[in-house]
């Protein structure tokens, strides 16, 4: 089993799995700084990865695909924003209706437009191109891994970079950070707070969008109903566990992501049945969200005791 968990494959594979997922996380990252978390990850991601799935098809350019992708996301964006801001409804009901619609609109979707239920295998989707970069991608077990890759995987690590430069050397970051902190006191010293809000969801809905994509023109060749499977609450979960920093967000997507493959090819290695391997990212989403809910009671009650022993010193 060591062999095969420290082999170039398993590190391949892991960051083919981890990618959704770290979309996902830096979605719910962003949304969440605005103070106005998008549940709707999940929900947003399926429907992207349909449009992108079915215009990548039509047009036979992955390019349009994909910004169909992301252009499906951002209106899932507006549409929490108009039921969260405009109708005042909580913004978590708001995200788990859209992705209860979601579910089953891609469905009715994708039988209205050719007739199955099932998935688009028949109409593939146009693949997003495999990107290699001369002698880095030798280099011995990190050299595939790293440096042959789907264009969307150098995204993700842009996408890194990007977010780490908005919210600590940008006025747009420093803008949202005070929306999502206090947003009375932000909009007390004249920050337009509903637009910072919407500008968050249209960032969120991009990420989803490209996630959605990754799902349908890379990880599979078409869209499937399902397919998203948990991973936009996966990525959710990461942004809790990674408290709102970028590196640490992406640390926990990649190690969700390789639970994930762990799962799937883990079956070929142990004699576990294979519906107890499928279960091993939820488990795991779960098992390191009660240690993490743990750890925080632990760290913001410690702080306390040591103020007390002060005061009766």
């Amino acid at each position: 089993m060591f062999s095969f968990i420290f082999s170039e494959q398993f590190l391949i594979s892991t960051i083919l799995f981890a990618t959704p997922i770290v979309f996902a996380a830096f979605a719910a990252l962003i949304s969440k700084k605005a103070g106005i978390l998008n549940i709707n990850v999940e929900g947003s991601m399926a429907i992207a990865a349909l449009t992108g799935g079915l215009v990548s098809y039509a047009t036979k350019s992955w390019f349009l695909g994909l910004l169909a992708a992301v252009i499906a996301g951002i209106i899932m964006g507006f549409i929490l924003a108009f039921f969260a801001m405009k109708m005042k409804t909580d913004n978590v009901l708001a995200g788990i209706a859209l992705n209860t619609l979601a579910s089953g609109l891609t469905v009715y979707i994708l039988y209205a437009v050719i007739g199955v239920k099932g998935d688009s295998s028949l109409q593939p989707s146009t693949l997003i191109p495999h990107i290699e970069i001369p002698l880095l991608s030798k280099i011995p077990l990190i050299g595939k891994a790293l440096f042959s890759q789907n264009l969307l995987v150098y995204i993700a690590v842009f996408t890194v970079i990007a977010l780490i430069f908005l919210l600590n050397r940008t006025k747009l970051g420093t803008h949202i950070k005070a929306v999502g902190f206090n947003e009375e006191a932000a909009k007390s010293v004249g920050i337009p707070t509903q637009r910072i809000k919407i500008i968050a969801l249209i960032i969120t809905g991009i990420l989803s969008g490209l996630g959605g994509a990754y799902l349908s023109m890379v990880y599979l060749s078409y869209f499937s109903a399902g397919m998203v499977a948990g991973r936009g609450f996966i990525g959710i979960a990461a942004e809790a566990m990674g408290q709102g920093q970028p590196l640490m967000t992406l640390l926990f997507a990649v190690l969700f992501g390789a639970v994930d493959y762990f799962a799937v090819g883990a079956q070929t290695v142990l004699s576990f049945p294979y519906e107890l391997l499928n279960t091993l990212p939820y488990l795991m989403t779960i098992v390191a969200l009660i240690n993490f809910a743990i750890y925080k009671k632990y760290a913001k009650g410690k702080p306390k005791v040591k103020k007390k022993e002060q005061e009766n010193e």
